[in-house]
Parts: structure tokens; sequence; C-alpha cells
């Protein structure tokens, strides 16, 4: 038989056998020793409805990998420690890592010293420049000079040349010209000659006088003469066209001359020019910070390296970026670790997470926000928290998924743990809740018995509300009170009692 129901049985034969001998009941009971179980007076809401039962998570975990490769040489932490943000966890050997930074440093000073280089080149090289640049630039206003006077005797020549088509086209038109009369004045000549023969004729029929006659022969000596000058004009008109021809082809080579002396101006110029330009962009090389530039930058890279060099040993030492606790530990003093594993797992407990599934004719009752009552019956834990979100997407017909978000300062939720949970109503008060099964009444009174130094101490109670195993006491009660939940028959105010630790 199990000791602690033995003792119990024993007091309640021994109650009996004392009432029977007739001594006052109350003296009896005061004399026993009951053993107890308590529940912790909590104050807190009672939650209403249906009870859903969840598991407490982290309500976040870290994987703490180191950014660099190396050795362990101390770590400062095990399963369970409780780490603050920014506390040291290892530390990685570091003597490479640190020679690494003094030859990162030593370059530094080496890319500084090629700067002080580059600046003093920068200074010869602008003097010898200087120099090819006024030397070129004195070739440069010869030769443009040349290109003047040569665009002059262009000119000229480009004149005579328009004056030489022009006398051309002249003489060409009046060749045209020429010809047209030639063609008219013969025609008039014939015509003339045909009217005279006809004339004669009749003069000779004795039809036209003698003056008709002489009229008619004067008309053909006219047309013969017109004629004549047309032929004259023509042939002065083509001496004129060969002249013409002549003056022009003289000019076209004057201006074929011109044109290349000013096309050797040109390149000549061209040339100065090209030479002026080389003397530039040498002297624009010997001003340009390019080299200077470049040796700053090599400067910067170096002093790159050694922030990276420092930032290297800085990673040497792993800190926590959270609050929490350690619940993995993968590394050891000695042992490699890198960025590809986690070396350690933190969980932050100041917040835990509770998921509880709830089914489709109650999920749109509750909202993000909404308070909930979360009893961890294992630990005596009893403490409110909130709905975190809600999914929308029913878990295999286990219900909608509901996260709780619950504070957890103390640290007494623990991962793992299963808890009951219950949502509040929104005119639900605050009290004292205790189990329901710890409530006796008297009358229209109710109490409690409170284990206080091992004697059960009776208080009356002021009854808020009950809901199922749980009731909210309004007065009477205070928080932390040790309220008895068992063998209550076997009580009265001061017994004494065994508060059991099962």
């Amino acid at each position: 038989m199990n000791i602690k129901k033995w003792e119990v049985t024993a007091t309640a034969l021994l109650l009996s056998t004392v009432i029977l001998a007739g001594c006052s009941s109350s003296e009896a009971v005061q004399d026993m020793n009951v053993t107890v179980r308590v529940s912790q007076a909590q104050t807190g809401m009672i939650g209403q409805g249906e009870i859903y039962t969840g598991t407490v998570t982290p309500s976040a975990t870290v994987n703490i990998m180191p950014k660099i490769s190396g050795k362990v040489s101390a770590i400062s932490v095990d399963i369970g420690t409780e780490v603050k943000k920014g506390q040291v966890l290892f530390k990685l050997e570091d003597d490479d890592l640190r020679n690494n930074l003094k030859i990162a440093q030593s370059n530094v000073e080496a890319a500084a010293a090629g700067v002080t280089t580059a600046k003093d080149s920068r200074e010869s090289g602008m003097v010898s420049a200087n120099s090819g640049v006024v030397s070129s630039k004195g070739g440069v206003i010869s030769s443009k000079s040349a290109i003047d006077q040569a665009t002059g005797g262009m000119n000229q020549a480009q004149a005579g040349v328009n004056q030489a088509q022009t006398a051309l086209k002249q003489a060409q038109t009046a060749i045209s010209t020429a010809t047209n009369t030639i063609r008219q004045t013969q025609e008039n000549v014939t015509n003339a000659q045909k009217t005279a023969s006809r004339t004669q004729s009749l003069f000779n029929s004795g039809l036209a006088t003698q003056a008709e006659l002489e009229q008619v022969n004067a008309a053909v000596i006219t047309a013969q003469t017109a004629y004549q000058n047309a032929l004259n004009t023509k042939a002065n008109a083509e001496e004129q066209l060969v002249g013409a021809q002549n003056a022009l082809g003289t000019a076209q080579k004057g201006l074929y001359t011109a044109q290349s002396a000013y096309q050797n101006a040109t390149s000549s110029y061209e040339n100065a020019n090209s030479g002026y330009s080389n003397a530039q962009r040498q002297l624009d090389v010997a001003q340009s910070t390019a080299g200077i530039s470049a040796s700053e930058q090599k400067v910067a890279q170096a002093r790159l390296n050694v922030n990276i060099a420092q930032d290297n040993l800085k990673n040497a030492v792993v800190t926590s970026p959270i609050n929490g606790i350690i619940t993995t530990k993968n590394a050891e003093t000695g042992e490699m670790v890198a960025p590809s594993a986690p070396s350690l797992v933190i969980a932050n407990l100041s917040t835990v997470n509770m998921l509880i599934y709830v089914p489709a004719d109650q999920i749109n009752n509750i909202q993000a926000g909404d308070r909930v009552q979360v009893r961890v019956n294992s630990s005596n834990i009893l403490t409110t928290g909130k709905v975190k979100n809600i999914n929308s997407i029913d878990s295999s017909g286990n219900g909608y998924p509901v996260q709780v978000a619950v504070s957890n300062a103390d640290n007494k939720l623990k991962p793992g743990m299963l808890a009951d949970v219950s949502f509040i109503g929104k005119d639900a008060k605050e009290g004292i809740i205790v189990p329901t099964k710890a409530i006796q009444k008297d009358g229209k009174t109710s109490y409690v018995y409170v284990a206080v130094n091992n004697k059960a101490i009776r208080k009356e109670v002021k009854v808020g509300s009950e809901m199922g195993s749980q009731t909210l006491i309004t007065s009477g009660l205070k928080d932390g009170d040790k309220v008895i939940q068992n063998n209550i028959a076997l009580l009265s105010d001061q017994s004494t009692v065994t508060v059991s630790t099962d």
C-alpha cells in the first residue's frame, strides 16, 4: 500500500475512533497531521469556453555560427546557461589573424610612400611638357599665316576662273544667237530670190513694172547682206569662244596651283597643330593626377585590408546577438568550427509562443491581440498572454493554427511544457484564481484552507466567478497563498498539515 494513502486511512480511522469515544471532533482533528497538496493562489483572469492544449516554444531561436573558420581556444557557456546580448560565448585562436593585421598595416605604409613618389614624378613631367607646348605653338602660328596667304591666292585664282567661265558662256550664247540668225537670213535670201524670179517672169510678160522688179532685186541684195553679216558674227563669236576657253584653262591652272599651295599650307598647319596637340596631351599627362590617384587607391585598398584584418580579428570573439538560454552546444575547446554549421543554439525565452488549433466554428470569434489564460498544471504556473497571429488555412482538419505569445520574464515556462489555453472575455475581471475543488461552503459563507507553517488556516473568501476547475476570488486571498486542495474534510482551522511535494 502507498505510504501516503495509508497515512490518510489511519488518520480517518483515528478520527472515527475519537468521535465514537465521545471526544470533541474539532479537538481530535487539530491533533492529527494531515498530508495535503497545495495550489498556489495566483493573480489572473479566468478563461472561458473550450480549453486548448499548446506546447511552449521559444519566441526566437538563433543559430550561432562564427563568421570565420577557426579552432576554439575558449568557450564560456554550456547547455542551460543564460546569456545576455553582447556576452562573449567563445573565442577562436587568433595568432595568424594578428599577424595578418600587422602585414596589412605595413602595406599601408608602403602604399603611402608610393603616393609621394608619384607626386614628385608629376612635377618633373610638367616642366618638360610645358617647354614642348611653347615650341609647337610657334609652328602653329607660322603655318596659320601660310594658310591665310594661300587662301588669298586661291580666292584670286577662283575669281579668274569665274570671269573666264562667264566669257565662255557669253561666247557660247553669241554663237547660238548667230547660228539662229544665219538660219533665218538664209531663209530670207531664199524667199527673196524666189520672189525676184516670179517678178522677173511677170516683168517679161509685161505684167510687172520695172519699179517692182527693181524693188524685189533690192530685197534679194538686202537679204544676202544680212546673211553675210550673220556669218561674220558667228565667226567672231567662235573666235571669242576659243579665247574664252584658253582663258578658262589658264585660270583653272592658276586655281589648281593656288589650291595646291593651300593644301600644302593646310597640311603644314595640321602637322603643326598635331604637334601642338601632342605637346598639350603630354602636358595633360604630366598634369594628370591619375598616377597619384592610383597610388592613393592602393593606400585605400591597403587600409581596407587593415579593416578586413581587424574585422577578422574581432570575429574571432563570438558574442550573443540576443538575450536567451543556450539550448544546443556543438563545439568544445580545441575543435574546429566554421560558418557552415551552428556551434551553439540560443533560444529567447523572455517571451514564449504556444500553438493551438481552433475549430472552424470558433475561429471567427477571435482576433490578434485577444487575451488568453495559460495554465501549466504540471508546474503550477498560471499566467496570461495574447493572440499573436491567426493562420487562415485549416491544418489538415485539426483546426486553424493560432499562435499565442506569453511573457516569460521569470523563465518559468520551459520549451516542451504542455499548457492549457483558454480565451478571456472582454469584460473579464482580475482576481485571485484557485482550484474550484478547494472552495468549501458553510451556509452562505465560502472559505478555503491555506497552508501556513504546517498549519491549515481557514480563510473566508468572496467568490467572483467560477469556470470549470477554476474559480476567481475577489477578496480573502493574496497572490502566492498556498491553498489546500485535497483531504479538506479532515481539516479544521489550525489543523497540523504536511504539504506533499509530489
